[in-house]
C-alpha cells in the first residue's frame, strides 16, 4: 500500500486504521509525508512501532506526482495499492485481493468497484456527506467479472482520448504489478494527473487485466482532493498546492479538471506513440465539454453572461463546427430537459448526478460501518 499525504492529518487516521486493521499479516503502508506542517507528523509518529508501516518524510514540499514516485521507490511488496488520505480500505480487503490474484493467475492489474464518499463541506461550507454507489457507474460494455482483452483495452484509451471514460481512472480501484509500474519506459507517474496518465499507458503496456465488480474501497472527496482542489475551474493557488501546470497549447479557459486531461494526454502521445498508432487527442469533444462547463458555470452564476460571450468569441470556425457536431450527435429530449433545469440551488446533483446526501453521517468511518452494517443484512 502506497500512501502520499500533504496535511492530511484530520483525514489521516482514518485512512491508515483501516489499512493496519486488515486482517491479513503480509503487506507493507508506505507513507510519503510531504513535508505536512499539520498533525500528520504527530499521528505518524504514534504508529511508529507497526512495522508494517514504513515512513518516508520530504523536507521540503514537492508536487503530487513527486511524492507518489518517492512513496512507490519505497515500496517493496510484489503488488502495489495506491490510496490517498480521504480513502478508506474495507475490512476483508486485502485478503480478498490475495485471493483474486491467485485465483486469476496473477494478473498485471486487477480492477475492482469502490463507493464514492465526499465528506462535509466538500461540495461548498455547510453542504452534508454525499455518496455514491458505486463510485464509478458500470458500463454494459465492460466485463463485470473476468479478464479485459487488449483489443478492448485499446477502446478503453480511444475514448480516453475522447474525453471520455469507460473504466474507473482512479488508481485506488487497480492494484498494480509493481514490476509493470516500475518497468513502465517513461516512469510510472507524469503530472497533471499521474493515475490518469498511468493506468492509461498501462492499457497499452501490460499482457492481462482482470476487472472484478466487488466494492473494496471508499473513494474519498475532500477539499484536497484534486476535485476539490480545482472545484470552481481551478485557480493558481489550488495548481501551486498540487506542483502541477495544466496549461498546454491552444488552451481554452474554463475547467482546470478539463485541461489537465487534455495535458495528459498530450504527455501520453508524446512517451507512447508507438502503441497509440492511429489514436489522437479530440479537439472537438474536448471544445464540447470545455462549452458544457461554460453552460454549467452561467447557469450557476459562476461567470456573468459578458465572461460566457467573451468565451464563445475565443472559438474558432473550426471550433465551433466540432462543437455543434458533438452536440448534434448528444441532443435528444431528455438531456434537453435535463440541463434547462440547472440551477445554483442544486448545483450538486448538477454536477455530480450519482450523488446522494447523507446528512447524519460526518466521517468516512462512519460511512464504512453502515457499509458493513448493510453487507451484514
Amino acid at each position: 500500500m502506497i500512501l502520499p499525504t500533504r496535511n492530511g492529518g484530520a483525514l489521516l487516521a482514518d485512512c491508515l486504521g483501516s489499512i493496519l486493521s486488515q486482517d491479513d499479516p503480509d503487506f507493507e503502508v508506505v507513507v510519503s509525508d510531504n513535508a505536512s506542517d499539520d498533525r500528520t507528523p504527530a499521528i505518524l509518529d504514534a504508529l511508529d512501532d507497526d512495522r508494517r508501516l514504513r515512513v518516508l518524510r520530504q523536507p521540503v514540499p514537492i508536487g503530487v506526482t513527486e511524492n507518489w514516485t518517492a512513496a512507490l521507490g519505497g515500496a517493496e511488496g510484489e503488488y502495489v495499492l495506491l490510496l490517498g488520505d480521504d480513502d478508506y480500505l474495507l475490512p476483508g480487503a486485502i485478503a480478498r485481493l490475495r485471493t483474486l490474484v491467485e485465483e486469476y493467475g496473477r494478473p498485471d492489474c486487477l480492477s475492482f468497484d469502490a463507493w464514492g464518499f465526499a465528506f462535509p463541506g466538500s461540495f461548498g461550507p455547510g453542504t452534508p456527506a454525499h455518496f455514491s454507489d458505486p463510485l464509478f457507474p458500470h458500463r454494459a460494455d465492460v466485463p463485470q467479472r473476468g479478464e479485459i482483452s487488449p483489443g478492448l483495452r485499446r477502446e478503453f484509451v480511444r475514448d480516453f482520448f475522447a474525453f471520455e471514460f469507460r473504466l474507473c481512472p482512479n488508481l485506488q480501484t487497480t492494484l498494480v504489478a509493481r514490476a509493470a509500474l516500475t518497468g513502465m519506459r517513461h516512469g510510472p507517474f507524469r503530472e497533471p494527473y499521474p493515475d490518469f496518465y498511468a493506468l492509461h499507458a498501462l492499457m497499452l503496456l501490460v499482457d492481462r487485466w482482470v476487472r472484478i465488480a466487488e466494492k473494496l474501497v471508499v473513494v474519498g472527496i475532500s477539499t484536497k482532493s484534486f476535485g476539490g482542489t480545482l472545484r470552481g475551474g481551478g485557480s493558481q493557488a489550488g495548481r501551486d498546492y498540487l506542483g502541477i501546470d495544466t496549461r498546454f497549447e491552444r488552451m481554452l479557459p474554463g475547467s482546470d479538471m478539463l485541461n489537465g486531461w487534455h495535458r495528459t494526454l498530450d504527455n501520453l502521445a508524446r512517451d507512447y506513440a508507438p502503441e497509440l498508432n492511429d489514436i489522437a487527442v479530440s479537439r472537438s469533444n474536448y471544445v464540447y465539454r470545455q462549452g458544457y462547463d461554460w453552460y454549467l458555470s452561467y447557469r450557476m452564476g459562476w461567470i456573468d453572461r459578458s465572461e460566457l460571450w467573451r468565451r464563445i468569441r475565443l472559438l474558432s470556425p473550426r471550433d465551433l463546427a466540432g462543437f455543434a457536431r458533438e452536440l448534434a450527435r448528444r441532443a435528444d429530449l431528455d438531456m434537453i430537459k435535463r440541463h434547462a433545469r440547472v440551477d445554483d440551488a442544486d448545483a450538486i446533483a448538477s454536477v455530480w448526478p450519482n450523488m446522494r446526501a447523507l446528512p447524519d453521517v460526518h466521517s468516512v468511518t462512519e460511512f464504512a460501518d453502515r457499509v458493513a452494517g448493510a453487507r451484514a443484512t
